[in-house]
């Protein structure tokens, strides 16, 4: 799957679609893991993290320029008879080699390879290409099985793709992520408004209700999960 200078179209479809639709979770700041420890491939975070600052602000520059030699470079660490992996500290590379211990070679790269996957996945799914955000995403988690922003994606894609029992499943995957490993506890209220969302498009008012107050007392101050909890009990006055 080869990244082109056509990223570059879909990253200004994406951003201008992205602010409306995102509106029943909030767009997520990917965190770059920036107490990552250092691996083969952390010269690309600092792009990485300021392209994502500008998308966040809705200016397009040098998408395909930042993302391109990222995606060369980590789609190169992928070779027959070396399995790869990225997490954030020693203690998570020592619990996943502990979990996943096959006698495969394994080598530990940076958190900037999943996050260029990721980065892309995020721009696939603001042009609505569902199935395409999808195969990113899951490239991004088959390497990072601890990093919770492609999941909570995958999660959203989904849910925009009305597969809501799959959407389901994944925020509760996210979730359980979370309360694991301390490094992605910040993805939580962000997970909780997305199941609340998945959950009242699936009827269940009382559950989605849960979801946004449990990221209230995460997020006292969230205007989303305010505001979805008024339509909630606008909905039940109906």
């Amino acid at each position: 799957m080869k990244c082109n200078a056509l990223l570059f179209c879909i990253g200004l479809q994406a951003l201008s679609w992205t602010n409306c639709a995102r509106a029943q979770t909030g767009v997520v700041e990917t965190h770059l893991y920036s107490t990552a420890e250092r691996k083969i491939g952390y010269e690309y975070r600092k792009g990485l993290n300021e392209l994502w600052k500008s998308m966040l602000k809705g200016e397009a520059k040098d998408i395909d320029a930042t993302l391109q030699p990222a995606l060369s470079y980590c789609d190169a660490q992928q070779r027959p008879g070396r399995r790869i992996v990225s997490v954030a500290t020693t203690a998570e590379y020592e619990r996943y080699m502990a979990e996943n211990a096959n006698g495969e070679p394994t080598e530990w790269i940076d958190i900037a390879c999943p996050t260029a996957y990721y980065m892309i996945g995020y721009l696939h799914a603001g042009a609505r290409s569902w199935q395409d955000a999808l195969q990113w995403l899951d490239r991004a988690n088959a390497i990072a099985p601890y990093f919770p922003d492609s999941r909570n994606e995958r999660s959203f894609v989904l849910a925009q793709s009305g597969r809501l029992d799959e959407a389901l499943a994944s925020y509760r995957e996210v979730l359980a992520l979370a309360e694991r490993f301390p490094n992605a506890a910040y993805i939580k209220p962000l997970a909780l408004r997305g199941q609340g969302w998945v959950l009242v498009e699936m009827g269940d008012l009382d559950g989605a209700q849960r979801s946004y107050e449990a990221s209230l007392e995460i997020e006292p101050d969230n205007s989303l999960a305010k505001g979805e909890l008024e339509y909630i009990a606008k909905m039940r006055e109906k």
